[in-house]
């Protein structure tokens, strides 16, 4: 039954991303298909300049990024990769600092039908 449910609602997730307290990034991939749907939630600190979403499969990519402002940013980016083809992808999210340097990477596998 579950996993009907996924199957209709358009892709699996086949990974999990990180839930631990101290990471910097929480990431949650939901379904709204043939649309991929990425919530990031970022803890606030002052060296937060950039959020790099990318999902890529063996033949499509697609990447979105967001500015980030310091402590004054969201706590919650939503990316949308509409119209993506059927396939397995792998979404990777960077959280990049203030000088440039990748603080925090998050990746997961996903199974678009």
């Amino acid at each position: 039954m579950i996993l009907k449910r996924l199957l209709v609602l358009g892709f699996v997730v086949l990974g999990t991303f990180g839930a631990d307290a101290s990471q910097r990034l929480r990431v949650k991939v939901t379904p709204s298909s043939p649309d991929l749907r990425v919530y990031v939630g970022v803890e606030r600190h002052a060296e937060n300049r950039l959020l790099r979403v990318t999902a890529q499969s063996s033949d499509f990519f697609r990447s979105s990024e967001a500015q980030l402002d310091g402590e004054a940013s969201p706590r919650v980016n939503v990316f949308t990769f509409r119209q993506m083809p059927a396939g397995w992808y792998q979404v990777t999210v960077q959280l990049i600092a203030a000088n440039g340097r990748t603080t925090d990477v998050e990746k997961c596998d996903v199974v678009m039908f």
